[in-house]
C-alpha cells in the first residue's frame, strides 16, 4: 500500500482532507470526485482516493484524476482487497488536514459550499468535534427513496444522542483530524465504518447538523450492508452495544438499555419469522442486558413469551 503522490504535490498544508473511499465504483466514482473538487472554499483540501482493489477500472479513473489535479488528489495504492473497515482505517492515518471529511464512492455532495460551511461552524466553536447535514436517499439509477435524512431538527446534539441512534449521515461527515487515533482494536471486527468514528469522535466534544441538504446518499443492492434487512440491523446494532460499552463507562445504563431494545426486537422479528429457539435466545440476551429495573416490565413479558412458545413449539413438533 502506498500513496502515489510526489513530495512537490504535497507541500501545501491542507485544511480538510476528503477521504474517498470506493470498491467496484468504477461508474459512480467520477461523480464522487467531481462533487468534491466543484467545493468553494478559501482553504487548501487534498483529496485521498483509495480503492480497495476493485475488479474494475476504478484505481485508473482515480489515476486520470489525480493527473488533471496534481497537488489535489492523493491515490492510495492496495496490492490486495482489506475490507471496509481497514481501508478507512489505513486511509485516515494518510490526513493531514486539520479536519477530515467523509465520502464514500458511491455517494457525492451536492452543495460546493458544504466544506466552507461546516470548517467556518467547526472553526468557531472548538467544542464541536464533529459537524453533519442532511442528505438525500437516492435508489442506484433510480429515483429519490427519501428527501431529508434525519428526521430530527437541526442543532447540537450529544454523545448520550448518538448511542441511541447513528443518526449521522456518512457523506456529511466532517470531524476534527485525530480522532480516529482512539478506534479501538475491534473497529476492523464489526462492520460499521462509521458508528464508532462517530463516537470516538464525540468522547471530547458534541455534534453539530447544519440545516440544509448538501449530499445524495446512494441506496446500493451490492453494498455490504444495505438491503440486508431487519435482522441483519438488529444483530449488528447488538454487537456495536457490546463492545462500545468499554469505550464510554460513564454510558453504561444507556449503551446496556440500548442493547436490550435491540435483541428485544430481534426476539420479536425471529417469533414472527417462526425462529422460536433464537426468538428465545435473544429474548433472554434482551432480558440480561438493561441495568436493575430498565424496561423490566417489556423485557420479562418478552421473555416468557418466548419460552412459553418455544415449549409450545416443541410439544406440538414445530419449534426450530
Amino acid at each position: 500500500m502506498g500513496s502515489d503522490a510526489s513530495p512537490e504535490e504535497t507541500l501545501s498544508q491542507p485544511m480538510v482532507s476528503v477521504v474517498l473511499t470506493a470498491y467496484k465504483a468504477e461508474y459512480s466514482l467520477p461523480k464522487a470526485l467531481e462533487s468534491a473538487l466543484a467545493q468553494r472554499t478559501n482553504f487548501p483540501i487534498e483529496i485521498l482516493v483509495s480503492d480497495d482493489c476493485s475488479p474494475d477500472g476504478a484505481r485508473a479513473i482515480a489515476k486520470s484524476y489525480q493527473q488533471k489535479n496534481l497537488g489535489i488528489i492523493r491515490v492510495v495504492e492496495r496490492e490486495r482487497n482489506v475490507g471496509m473497515q481497514r481501508n478507512f482505517y489505513e486511509t485516515f492515518a494518510m490526513c493531514r488536514g486539520k479536519y477530515i471529511a467523509w465520502l464514500d464512492g458511491d455517494d457525492y455532495w451536492t452543495d460546493p459550499e458544504k466544506l466552507s460551511r461546516q470548517v467556518a461552524a467547526l472553526e468557531a466553536d472548538p467544542s464541536i468535534n464533529l459537524c453533519g447535514h442532511f442528505v438525500r436517499w437516492v435508489v442506484q439509477g433510480g429515483p429519490v427513496f427519501r428527501e431529508r435524512y434525519p428526521d430530527l431538527p437541526p442543532g447540537r446534539y450529544t454523545l448520550s444522542d448518538l448511542l441511541r441512534k447513528c443518526f449521522i449521515p456518512a457523506p456529511s461527515v466532517v470531524f476534527r483530524n485525530g480522532a480516529q487515533r482512539n478506534l479501538p482494536p475491534w473497529y476492523l471486527e464489526v462492520p460499521l465504518a462509521d458508528w464508532p468514528v462517530h463516537v470516538v469522535s464525540c468522547l471530547s466534544g458534541d455534534i453539530l447538523m447544519l440545516d440544509g441538504i448538501m449530499a445524495d446518499y446512494i441506496l446500493n443492492p451490492e453494498s455490504q450492508c444495505w438491503g440486508k434487512g431487519e435482522q441483519f440491523w438488529y444483530e449488528l446494532d447488538a454487537r456495536f452495544y457490546e463492545h462500545v460499552e468499554s469505550l464510554v463507562p460513564e454510558h453504561r445504563r444507556l449503551v446496556r438499555k440500548e442493547k436490550g431494545k435491540r435483541y428485544q426486537a430481534l426476539s420479536w422479528l425471529l417469533q414472527r419469522q417462526g425462529d422460536l429457539r433464537g426468538s428465545r435466545e435473544a429474548a433472554v440476551k434482551a432480558f440480561l442486558a438493561p441495568d436493575g429495573t430498565d424496561d423490566l416490565f417489556p423485557r420479562t413479558k418478552m421473555l416468557l413469551s418466548s419460552v412459553v412458545r418455544e415449549a409450545l413449539g416443541r410439544f406440538n413438533g414445530s419449534a426450530s
